[in-house]
C-alpha cells in the first residue's frame, strides 16, 4: 500500500514538519507500506482557482500546480493527514489542498495525526466531516500530539505510547485499504 503522509502546514518555523518527519521515521521499517512524503508547502498551491468545480472536473485540471498535486495524490492508495489545529479548525493550506481535488480522494482510506494545544482534536473533528463528503474511509484511531506537553522546550518529545498509537492508526488504514 502506498501511503501518502501529507503535512499540511506551510508557515515558516511550523512544528508540522517535525511531526511529519516523526511519522515518516516511525513508519520507515514497515514492510506493508511504501511511504510517500507530501508536504503541502512544497507544492506552492494557489487558492482554489480551477474553472471547473473539482467534483465535476473528473480529475482534469488547468493549473499546472493543481495537476502536479493531483498526480502525487492519485499515486497513493491511502493517506495520513498531519494536521495542525488553528483556532479550533484545520489549517487553511491543507484544507485548500484537499478542496482542489475530488476523484483523487474518493474511496481511499485516511487517518489523522493532529497537533495543537488540544492535541488537534477539534481539527480532526472537522476533517471527519470533510473527508466524509469526499467519500473517503476515515480511520477511527488517531494520534494526538499536545504542544504544551510534547514540545516543552520547543523540541518534539513524543509522549510514551505515541509511536504505538501511530502503528495502530496505520494498521487500521491498511485494513480499510484491504476492504476496497
Amino acid at each position: 500500500m502506498k501511503l501518502g503522509i501529507i503535512t499540511g502546514t506551510t508557515r515558516p518555523g511550523n512544528v508540522g514538519t517535525t511531526v511529519g518527519e516523526w511519522v515518516n521515521d516511525n513508519l520507515a521499517t514497515r514492510t506493508d507500506v511504501e511511504i510517500q512524503d507530501l508536504k503541502v508547502a512544497d507544492f506552492d498551491l494557489d487558492l482554489l482557482n480551477e474553472p471547473t468545480v473539482p467534483g465535476q472536473a473528473n480529475g482534469e485540471y488547468d493549473n499546472p500546480k493543481t495537476v502536479k498535486w493531483a498526480e502525487a495524490i492519485k499515486e497513493c492508495d491511502a493517506y495520513v493527514f498531519v494536521t495542525a489545529e488553528y483556532n479550533a479548525a484545520p489549517p487553511a493550506a491543507l484544507k485548500n489542498a484537499v478542496d482542489l481535488l475530488f476523484v483523487e480522494w474518493t474511496d481511499k482510506p485516511v487517518g489523522f495525526v493532529g497537533y495543537g494545544f488540544g492535541g488537534g482534536q477539534r481539527s480532526i473533528k472537522h476533517w471527519r466531516d470533510i473527508v466524509g463528503n469526499l467519500k473517503m474511509k476515515d480511520a477511527e484511531e488517531t494520534v494526538n500530539i499536545f504542544l504544551g506537553e510534547e514540545f516543552p522546550d520547543g523540541r518534539f518529545t513524543p509522549a510514551e505510547g505515541k509511536a504505538d498509537d501511530l502503528q495502530k492508526l496505520v494498521d487500521e488504514i491498511a485494513a480499510l485499504h484491504g476492504r476496497q
